[in-house]
């Protein structure tokens, strides 16, 4: 009896040496499918390279992915910007910290009604995210199609409904639309302009580089898209490795032979 004690002690303790060093040796990410996953996927035998395995957990919506992170249900996640991740950590009293930016995701304005801009009619009807931390981002859009202007010595890319000084067309501008539902707000024509990210157009199998009649600047955006995490998990020898991976000329260059411009990587200027 005390020798098969023994044995099961030796089994259980061999057991949870090898749980343990697995877990050191995973990397868990919570990603938005598309890019996010897609782009964790191809830099799985990267990383098996270095020793790791990398599990990625899909999420699609913009909630759940820090809620795991924060519960440490997963090492870091990718599917956000900081601005947005600055709002998330101010309204829910996290410290989720950025730890690299891996590539941009272009805003596209798409219309079923008009092929061009030069075609927008007085009092178009305009939906944009309900996301706050956007709406900077989604004038600055507007501003740069020539639609809108914004109130002097405003910084575009925090500006807010309140800031347009001009609005020579009268668009009826909408911001309480989730940013879920504006792909299919596009595909059933529920607006006459439609300011969609290219991660939900992609996952709707909409080519922002075809379809869109106007596409974000991918120059001086500060809307990268980031890898985040918790600062005690900073400095761990997988999250550098997990930087290290996606930010590599491997990656930069697949994201650019995958996406053709509607994907970018980001580059430090």
């Amino acid at each position: 009896m005390k020798k098969i004690s023994l044995v099961l002690l030796l089994v259980l303790s061999l057991g949870l040496y090898s749980c343990s060093g697995n877990k050191e040796n995973t990397i868990t990410v919570a990603a938005s499918p598309k890019p996010h996953a897609e782009i964790l996927e191809y830099a799985k035998p990267l990383l098996k390279e270095k020793g790791y395995t990398l599990v990625v957990k899909p999420y699609n919506d913009y909630i759940m992915p820090n809620k795991a992170l924060t519960l440490k249900q997963v090492d870091a996640n990718f599917f956000q910007h900081e601005p947005y991740l600055n709002q998330y950590n101010a309204d829910n009293k996290t410290n989720i910290v950025s730890i690299a930016k891996i590539h941009i995701e272009p805003i596209g304005i798409y219309s079923k009604k008009y092929s061009s801009l030069a075609e927008v009619e007085n009092n178009a009807v305009v939906f944009i995210s309900s996301s706050k931390s956007d709406h900077g981002r989604l004038l600055n859009l507007l501003v740069n199609a020539n639609l809108i202007t914004l109130k002097a010595g405003i910084n575009p890319f925090q500006a807010t409904l309140n800031d347009i000084a001009e609005n020579p067309k009268n668009l009826q501008i909408r911001a309480d639309i989730d940013p879920t539902s504006l792909v299919d707000a596009y595909k059933y024509n529920q607006a006459d302009l439609i300011l969609i990210n290219s991660n939900f157009a992609l996952d709707a199998n909409i080519n922002p580089g075809t379809e869109a009649i106007a596409l974000e600047r991918p120059n001086d955006n500060p809307f990268a898209n980031i890898i985040a995490t918790l600062p005690e998990y900073e400095d761990s020898p997988k999250i550098k490795a997990l930087v290290d991976v996606l930010t590599s000329p491997a990656i930069s260059e697949w994201i650019l032979n995958k996406w053709n411009g509607d994907i970018v990587p980001f580059v430090e200027e």
